[in-house]
């Protein structure tokens, strides 16, 4: 079975009402076993939300409901042919790219129960979820979502978001990034998957985090308990996690489009900048890795941002397309 085929059989198992425990374990660990398999999966789902975004879009809506009008008029007709030429449009490239890597087609998914949730560079999204608990999306990240009778499992796939959890103690919400699970009641919480880290603030209420198990399924004791205010980062599971006291309004300001630095490392400061753009600013020369930064910032304003920094700092910036170039204009 190829990667791509794999993950299309993963994704049909964990949309199944009675998938169990193990197997989301299972595909834990198969999706994180190769590179391979997450790129296969995260492919698949990049595919899925194209497919559901257009099949959801207002003017699709607007098609649908005009073709299934009890008026069956020429125009009628019109507007339905052209809602099924439009999602067949959209269908037969991706079913092809599908196709050709060995995968079933997309049409084997079911478009109108939507698990997985995926914003763009420099996109936020919100989230309502059935029970009303809300999910804000940060900018290029990807959840699944996984509701049952009995809990509320969501796994943050890439990327960060602020989870605002509709209380309900008979099944609790659980968040899995990485090798950390959080689970809440109700409360208020940040997640954010790093390349090396996964970091969870609490904004409100009180949360626990353990480490997921990395084989078998015998639930494991309770890795921390944050008060509100606080934020762990964990790196590895060789080294204990850090618990440390933040600023909430500072941490979650991404929430209203804004990135805060104070006395951040500049080489650190332009990491961040990148995520929210697809222009990126490279800067070179060792100088820069000696500068700090403090201030708040437009998110996805990379014209602006470099504009400030050459005002703070002896830097000059030269843009040639999608990438801005920073460089010492003099010694420190």
């Amino acid at each position: 079975m190829t990667g791509h085929t794999a993950a299309a059989d993963w994704d049909a198992r964990l949309r199944n009402p009675d998938c169990s425990d193990a197997e989301r374990s299972a595909f834990r660990d198969w999706y994180e076993a190769d590179p391979s398999h997450r790129e296969a999966y995260e492919l698949l789902q990049e595919s899925v939300s194209a497919l559901l975004s257009v099949a959801h879009s207002p003017e699709m809506r607007a098609l649908r409901d005009a073709a299934l009008n009890e008026r069956h008029n020429d125009d009628k007709r019109r507007y339905a042919l052209v809602a099924c030429l439009a999602i067949f449009a959209l269908m037969v490239p991706v079913a092809a790219n599908f196709m050709m890597r060995g995968n079933p087609p997309p049409s084997q998914i079911d478009l109108e129960a939507p698990t997985y949730y995926a914003t763009t560079v420099g996109q936020r999204s919100g989230i309502t979820l059935e029970d009303g608990s809300v999910i804000t999306l940060n900018t290029d990240s990807r959840v699944h979502v996984d509701y049952s009778g009995e809990q509320r499992l969501i796994t943050l796939l890439k990327g960060q978001a602020l989870f605002e959890v509709a209380k309900d103690p008979s099944r609790p919400f659980i968040v899995t990034a990485g090798d950390q699970r959080v689970v809440a009641l109700g409360t208020t919480f940040d997640v954010r998957l790093n390349e090396t880290a996964v970091e969870v603030i609490l904004v409100e209420g009180k949360v626990e985090i353990e480490e997921v198990p990395a084989s078998g399924w015998k639930k494991p004791a309770p890795l921390v308990q944050l008060a509100s205010g606080e934020r762990l980062v964990a790196t590895s599971k060789a080294s204990l996690p850090e618990v440390t006291k933040i600023d909430i309004s500072k941490a979650t300001s991404w929430r209203e489009g804004y990135v805060t630095f104070e006395n951040t490392p500049l080489t650190e400061a332009i990491a961040e900048m990148n995520r929210y753009s697809t222009v990126r600013i490279v800067p070179e020369g060792d100088g820069i890795s000696n500068l700090h930064i403090t201030g708040l910032f437009r998110a996805g304003q990379q014209a602006r941002f470099t504009e400030a920094l050459q005002v703070y700092f002896p830097i000059e910036a030269q843009r040639e397309g999608n990438v801005i170039v920073l460089k010492m204009s003099q010694p420190l």
